[in-house]
């Protein structure tokens, strides 16, 4: 068996004929801590997602279809609705990371540049920069 550091969805490749084994027990997966670590990874895997996407021309009308075709798929297929708040938030975080991933994409290629703006002051003067 080896492990394969994949940017996303990391796993192990069997490297033998023989059969898969099955566990007796559950395997209890903590994925995150708290809501912070849910928007770091949301974040990551958006970006990671959007590299994915690169060689696809998208909208931000996709964007939107994708992430709602997510949270759907989640909260209404998976039955994420049974799991109350929890399945809501899941869902959302589903919906969340899908459009981020679809506008990041959307950004690159469309090469956004950043707004122009005047330097900001503070009323006493100085120079928010």
């Amino acid at each position: 068996m080896t492990y394969m550091e994949l940017p996303v969805h990391e796993g192990y490749d069997l490297l033998t004929s023989k059969p898969v084994g099955h566990l007796r027990h559950a395997v209890w997966q903590i994925p995150f801590q708290n809501f912070e670590e849910v928007v770091k990874k949301a974040n990551r895997y958006s970006t990671l997602g959007a590299l994915k996407l690169s060689d696809r021309r998208v909208s931000m009308g996709a964007a939107l279809f994708h992430a709602l075709w997510s949270f759907l798929k989640h909260y209404v297929g998976k039955k994420g609705f049974l799991d109350g708040w929890a399945g809501f938030v899941i869902a959302f975080g589903n919906f969340e990371g899908t459009f981020y991933r679809y506008a990041k994409r959307f950004e690159a290629q469309e090469a956004w540049p950043c707004p122009k703006s005047q330097a900001l002051y503070r009323p006493d003067g100085s120079s928010t920069e």
